[in-house]
């Protein structure tokens, strides 16, 4: 256990410089994705399909780095497992990995040439495909080496509480969803005899006997079609009375 934290510890700080890494290596994807729109809309014919491929290209990579903020928790959790606070780093990484493999397949292109961009552009564009596939398999590899798989702690979780990863109640993703509590108790509920049981015997027994209780009352006639007993209303608040009221 000792080892665990000891690695879990480390793994704190490993992963948080990585994550600096990750926004900042994302951040010149954007800027390699403007400067390949920018050159595509001045050289090529159809512009129009390559201006969309590369702002797809910053898009996702807007949204990877929203994701590595911690912001938005909730909304991940929701709607982008995946990317949530209580998942690893593999879809992280292998959308790093395609995002690169984009970004250097454009560079056979006339427009994104070295002659058409110049070098500094040039290498900004090759620079930020290298280090995004470099990171993409760092975060893969990183999620296999700092999880806890026994514990089900992710990579994620110990990037964000350290050595009490595999203590702490977020940690373990029971504040990821307010309903996945209810959802577990309710199957848990269905599973279990003794509360299927318990339920029954609180449960009144249906048609209910409650003909005795209406044989005492006073003023209560049995109907002959249905064999229930009807009592006889009250004469007084009758309109025909209304008078005498």
């Amino acid at each position: 256990m000792s080892i665990i934290k000891q690695s879990a510890g480390s793994g704190y700080v490993v992963l948080n410089i990585l994550r600096v890494l990750n926004i900042i290596v994302l951040s010149t994807v954007i800027v390699a994705s403007w400067v390949m729109l920018v050159k595509t809309f001045v050289l090529s014919e159809l512009f129009f399909l390559d201006a969309v491929s590369h702002v797809a290209t910053s898009v996702v990579s807007m949204f990877l780095i929203i994701s590595e903020l911690p912001i938005f928790k909730p909304y991940f959790s929701h709607n982008w497992p995946l990317l949530g606070p209580t998942s690893g780093f593999v879809c992280l990484g292998v959308i790093m990995a395609v995002l690169g493999v984009t970004i250097l397949g454009n560079l056979n292109k006339q427009a994104i040439s070295l002659e058409s961009l110049g070098l500094p552009f040039w290498r900004i564009v090759i620079s930020s495909g290298i280090l995004v596939i470099t990171l993409g398999f760092m975060n893969i590899i990183a999620n296999y080496v700092f999880r806890d798989k026994k514990a089900g702690v992710t990579a994620r979780q110990v990037r964000s509480y350290g050595a009490v990863a595999a203590t702490t109640r977020a940690a373990v993703g029971l504040d990821r969803c307010p309903r996945k509590p209810y959802i577990n108790e309710f199957m848990h509920n269905r599973r279990s005899p003794s509360v299927t049981e318990n339920r029954r015997q609180l449960d009144p027994k249906m048609p209910l006997d409650i003909s005795a209780k209406l044989a005492t009352t006073k003023g209560h006639r049995k109907n002959p079609e249905t064999s229930i007993l009807v009592a006889k209303p009250d004469n007084t608040y009758h309109p025909r009375n209304a008078e005498n009221v």
